[in-house]
């Protein structure tokens, strides 16, 4: 019963990373560490940013950009 798997309303995969403090059952909880390397690709990856910059001269094509952007799946 201790481990039973439950999902927790407002907390999501984003909630997940080293240093967040997350509320189940009314205890505040803080995580620290993974519990192995598998957990901490597989949270980490969910976290990954990408940045882009448009430069200005392109601002004419700007809404062509961020579509093929949005098609690539960004």
């Amino acid at each position: 019963m201790f481990l039973k798997r439950t999902e927790i309303a407002g907390v999501s995969i984003g909630d997940l990373y080293i240093g967040s403090t997350i509320t189940v059952y009314s205890r505040q909880l803080v995580v620290k560490e993974y519990a192995d390397l598998y957990t901490r690709t597989a949270f980490e990856s969910k976290r990954e940013k990408t940045y882009a910059m448009i430069k200005p001269d392109c601002y004419l094509s700007i809404g062509k950009i961020i579509t093929e952007i949005q098609n690539e799946g960004f």
